[in-house]
């Protein structure tokens, strides 16, 4: 939980985050002096949580939705004890599964990669559940049919409907898989292009000329469009970029910018370091409404 606090820190001392090319989710930051993010450091995470939610998700499945071996073992998931047990895990499967969240902030720095490493957490453990328990039960009495008519026809919940149920927790993790193999893609080209400008790419001194509020929000993250105007061989350029921050730290026009660009105009803004930026006095000026 303290990395995870840590983590969320971080993430929100990257704010503002200015993009050129993407918008929403698929906004991406490299925070100066790290590398680009990597899947390695994210796995354990991402297993220990899903194995939780197994765990979690064995209570459910087999005590309520038909997925259990034998009427001992139903019993035995329906007792007080352990379906206080569940409980407990259950609170500790949302910290870990927070904790992936926040790590893949961290190696990232993007919240659509973040959202779907935890989405596939949640999903993939409880899939696990159902699939391990359906297969238990159907190689504990071979000789049971399986028939989907029983759902509609059953007096009680039928083991098809728990096995309906946990399909649909499986193709909901496989689409997460393929939609998160694509961000990670997506993170690290952007990563890569932010650490290569830093290095290799043009950098100018600009100014924040115009901001502007869409009136939406990420999360409680108000989203703005922004102009950044600088200086190229005397002649005054704007480059147009996305904005994502906290409502306390919206920057003021005449803020002081970087504006870096390669050659094959690939380009990246974000506020100049060096010079301490001003943000808006007005903190609910941005602020998200409730509910």
């Amino acid at each position: 939980m303290r990395d995870a606090a840590e983590g969320q820190q971080e993430h929100i001392e990257t704010l503002p985050l200015f993009s050129t090319t993407d918008k929403g989710g698929r906004m991406t930051v490299l925070r100066p002096g790290r590398r680009v993010g990597r899947t390695a450091p994210l796995l354990p995470w991402l297993l220990a949580a899903a194995a939780l939610w197994a765990l979690t998700g064995s209570v459910p499945f087999g005590a309520l939705l038909g997925l259990a071996p034998t009427p001992a073992i139903s019993m035995l998931l329906g007792h007080p004890v352990t379906v206080g047990v569940a409980v407990v895990l259950l609170f500790v499967a949302i910290g870990a599964t927070i904790g992936v969240y926040s790590q893949a902030i961290e190696q990232f720095g993007q919240t659509r990669v973040a959202g779907l490493f935890a989405r596939l957490a949640v999903t993939g453990g409880l899939a696990v559940s159902a699939g391990v328990l359906l297969l238990w039960t159907l190689t504990s009495d071979p000789s049971r049919s399986f028939d989907f008519e029983a759902i509609a026809t059953s007096p009680t919940i039928p083991l098809e409907f728990g096995a309906v149920v946990g399909a649909g927790l499986a193709l909901w993790a496989a689409i997460a898989l393929l939609r998160l193999l694509g961000s990670i893609a997506h993170a690290r080209r952007r990563q890569a292009d932010i650490e290569r400008l830093r290095v290799e790419g043009s950098s100018f001194t600009g100014t924040l000329t115009a901001v502007n509020f869409t009136n939406s929000w990420l999360f409680n993250f108000p989203v703005f469009t922004v102009e950044v105007g600088y200086i190229v061989d005397g002649a005054p350029r704007v480059v147009s970029a996305h904005m994502r921050t906290s409502a306390d730290r919206v920057p003021v026009v005449g803020s002081r910018m970087l504006v870096l660009i390669d050659d094959g105009g690939t380009s990246h803004v974000e506020l100049d370091p060096s010079n301490g930026a001003t943000f808006e006095p007005d903190v609910g000026k941005y602020a998200a409404p409730d509910g």
